[in-house]
């Protein structure tokens, strides 16, 4: 898996935390070049330090970025390729939002509240997939894109609409868009993380009080590195012949 990646160019949103920041830790290690994205400059500029010291500045390349934001979106892409004189190998969009624990029926929900999760979840991913997939980012040899979605976008939850919609759509949009790119050796595929130790989960937990353990088979959350993992097996040549595909890595939570 490290040969397959090394000197690779790779855009990861969500970058400064959790998940993202985690995939990104395990590209640098693996040799990767890097494309850093996002909200959250004071986090990005950290998260940008730390991946420098074990990589190298001239491999790390940090942008501060709203993906809601068509033409940001377009312009980080395009500085992306520019800085590195070469089109990407693979893009992990990560990036993702879910409001505080504040279960809501249907009925309940404002339209402020449900815009909020398509514009980041749904919206938001589609502008980096259609900056992506545009001729000529991706290197003509092929490469791989990795969205992430959740559980959620597999099953409906209770008090969680506007979140789920987000990740049904996000699902769709990888399956569609794998569709496409197929025929240019671009591989799309999502990975449907369960409930996971990230800085957003903990603020949810923090709000309530507790979050219960999830029910799956392992009796624990999952931690961002094991989601990791899969995000980065998904990027690189042992992963050549999966796409359109949704994987699941929940610790057995729909079984």
């Amino acid at each position: 898996m490290s040969a397959s990646l090394a000197n690779k160019l790779i855009t990861v949103t969500g970058a400064a935390s959790g998940i993202g920041l985690s995939t990104a830790r395990l590209l640098a290690r693996r040799g990767a070049l890097l494309s850093l994205a996002d909200y959250n400059k004071s986090k990005l500029s950290q998260a940008h330090e730390e991946l420098v010291s074990v990589s190298s500045s001239q491999k790390i390349l940090s942008t501060t970025l709203d993906i809601r934001n068509t033409q940001s979106v377009n312009d980080w892409i395009a500085s992306t390729t520019q800085h590195f004189s070469r089109p990407l190998d693979g893009c992990a969009n990560i990036a993702g939002f879910h409001p505080l624990w504040s279960p809501k029926s249907v009925e309940e929900v404002t339209d402020e509240e449900f815009e909020e999760c398509i514009n980041i979840n749904t919206l938001g991913l589609f502008k980096c997939l259609r900056a992506q997939l545009a001729p000529g980012i991706i290197s003509p040899n092929g490469g791989g894109i990795v969205n992430v979605g959740s559980v959620s976008g597999l099953i409906g939850f209770a008090g969680d609409s506007a979140y789920v919609a987000s990740k049904h759509a996000a699902h769709g949009l990888t399956k569609c868009a794998s569709k496409e790119a197929g025929k240019r050796g671009i591989r799309v595929n999502a990975v449907a993380p369960g409930q996971t130790n990230t800085p957003m989960v903990q603020a949810m937990a923090a709000e309530k009080g507790v979050l219960p353990t999830p029910p799956v088979s392992l009796q624990r959350e999952g931690q961002p590195e094991e989601i990791a993992e899969a995000i980065v097996w998904l990027l690189g040549e042992e992963s050549r012949y999966v796409t359109g595909s949704i994987y699941r890595v929940d610790g057995g939570m729909l079984d």
